[in-house]
């Protein structure tokens, strides 16, 4: 009798560990195929364009709908059986101990969840499904940015093959960049184009902002390697790697690109300064940074387009006395850190928050100048200096008509319905709610010109998903940046992801979601999640 019982138990553990292997399987072939489709992706977007620059946004996001329509349809498939295999397999009181969500996941579900009662609340379901021509981001773009979260946050295995096949196309897309920008043409993109259009098209990924946002997605990658990698390989490479995206970085010419490194490098300050060697490194990547822009304005000034007119900021890095100035101190403090085998941790207090405190400071005079000049509340003596400074004089021109369209979608905010105000007019939406309700004033303002989104990710997600949508998609950057970097000591990597994030919300900013920068960023974010999860010390 006991050798039945006994044989009945074999069996059934016999069965159960099949069953468990058969499950595992599936996960693995998840794992691999998602590692296929994160490597097209990440080759094919950036890479491919049908006809050169004519109507390139429309013909990588077709190449990105068709990645991601082929891949998530397997995918998908495997999931489902992946999930009813575990349920199967584990007892109910065990598995529930290893099911894992973060807020992060939390707000990843509840805004793909939000943007469907968008789309209804908007009421346009044909503009909403794909969004408005040319940009795309509708509802079926937004769940494919959730898909991606969530399939690299439990599937993301072989990411760092990804990562590193992504940063090599990235270092040959900022090369040509940068040959771009000295009239230097090695793909025959530039043939038969006016000096005018070279100077609003970069490399392969055609518009200048288009082009920066993905610069600034992709460079803190590699910087974060730079700073915080053991291995003097890695080091030289990931230095290499940074140079290049400085280089391109100071002759793209779009002020928004400088607001993303601000905000990366404050990130990479910060945690630099808990180690003298990682504060030495940080000092070195500065001190690249500004000789960067001094050796391609010179380049520039040899080999100039005369079409071609640097942005403030631009100009500030090639030409201003500031900024020889920021290349010698950062130089000096470079080799005094290099030479010093130690310095008081009261100095390294002082220099963590009081390097972010003045920054802090400079951004709320520079708005209460802004809000005083345009008042005309200041002083001649100091108003007259002011005036020189284009962005401190605020106006309808503004940050290259900012100024106008922000004023507008503040107005469009407050004359919404509650309704439309709460839960939003629908994924890519705001040309058509606005062209419906305030068409007049849309003709106008801007006549025949398409209003798309506001330029401005933040308040336009704000009018298309409403108050919970922005809540709830704005919390998915702040608690990924911030766990991410409470992960940090565990895998050096998250440090690079959180800057690219915090990265992409500076420079977005300004800009709006597009097929070259927002998946990326869902990405890296997904892969994040995926290292923390992997982690022993795995937190809400």
């Amino acid at each position: 009798m006991s050798n039945k019982l006994n044989n009945k138990v074999t069996k059934k553990r016999a069965r159960k560990k099949a069953d468990t292997l058969h499950t595992e399987v599936i996960k693995e072939i998840i794992e691999y195929l998602l590692a296929a489709a994160m490597l097209t992706l990440c080759v094919v977007v950036p890479l491919y364009a049908k006809d050169g620059y004519h109507k390139i946004g429309n013909a990588k996001f077709e190449a990105y709908r068709r990645i991601m329509i082929g891949s998530f349809s397997v995918l998908l498939l495997l999931a489902a059986v992946y999930l009813i295999s575990r349920m199967i397999t584990c007892r109910p009181h065990k598995e529930s101990k290893r099911i894992r969500i973060s807020v992060t996941d939390i707000l990843v579900i509840a805004y793909l969840v939000l943007t469907g009662i968008s789309v209804i609340s908007g009421g346009f379901y044909e503009d909403a499904l794909w969004g408005s021509a040319g940009w795309n981001m509708g509802f079926m773009s937004q769940l494919s940015f959730v898909l991606l979260y969530l399939f690299l946050s439990r599937f993301g295995k072989y990411y760092r093959i990804v990562f590193g096949v992504l940063c090599i196309v990235a270092a040959a897309v900022f090369c040509i960049g940068i040959l771009h920008r000295l009239l230097i043409d090695p793909i025959g993109f530039y043939d038969g184009l006016t000096n005018e259009q070279k100077a609003q098209f970069l490399s392969t990924l055609g518009q200048a902002t288009w082009y920066a946002s993905f610069l600034v997605v992709l460079l803190p990658i590699g910087m974060g390697v730079f700073l915080y990698t053991e291995h003097r390989k890695w080091r030289l490479i990931s230095g290499i790697y940074m140079l290049i995206g400085f280089c391109t970085l100071v002759t793209q010419n779009s002020d928004s690109a400088y607001f993303a490194l601000a905000g990366m490098f404050i990130v990479f300050f910060m945690v630099s300064c808990e180690k003298r060697e990682i504060l030495c490194r940080f000092m070195a990547a500065s001190t690249m940074f500004f000789a960067a822009g001094k050796v391609m304005g010179l380049l520039m000034r040899i080999k100039p387009n005369p079409e071609l007119e640097p942005d403030f900021v631009t100009e500030l890095m090639w030409d201003s006395g500031l900024t020889w100035g920021m290349l010698v101190i950062c130089l000096s403090v470079t080799l005094v850190l290099y030479m010093a085998r130690r310095y008081p941790a009261s100095v390294i207090c002082r220099l963590r928050w009081g390097v972010p405190g003045i920054l802090a400071g400079l951004i709320l005079a520079a708005v209460a100048v802004i809000y005083l000049q345009s008042h005309g509340m200041l002083p001649e003596s100091v108003s007259g200096k002011a005036a020189e400074i284009s962005y401190l004089n605020w106006e309808d021109e503004w940050g290259n008509g900012r100024g106008r369209i922000w004023e507008f979608a503040c107005r469009v905010i407050s004359q919404a319905s509650a309704r439309h105000r709460i839960f939003g007019v629908g994924p890519d939406c705001f040309n058509r709610y606005v062209t419906v309700n305030h068409g007049e004033e849309v003709t106008l303002l801007w006549g025949k010109k398409l209003l798309t989104n506001v330029h401005n990710e933040w308040l336009n997600i704000l009018i298309n998903g409403g108050l919970l949508g922005a809540a709830s998609y704005l919390g998915i950057y702040v608690t990924a940046a911030c766990r991410f970097l409470r992960g940090r000591a565990r895998n050096f990597m998250l440090t690079g992801i959180s800057a690219a994030v915090v990265s992409y919300m500076c420079y977005n900013f300004f800009c709006y979601q597009q097929v070259l920068c927002t998946p990326f960023i869902f990405i890296l974010m997904g892969t994040g999640e995926y290292i923390l999860r992997e982690q022993q010390d795995f937190k809400l």
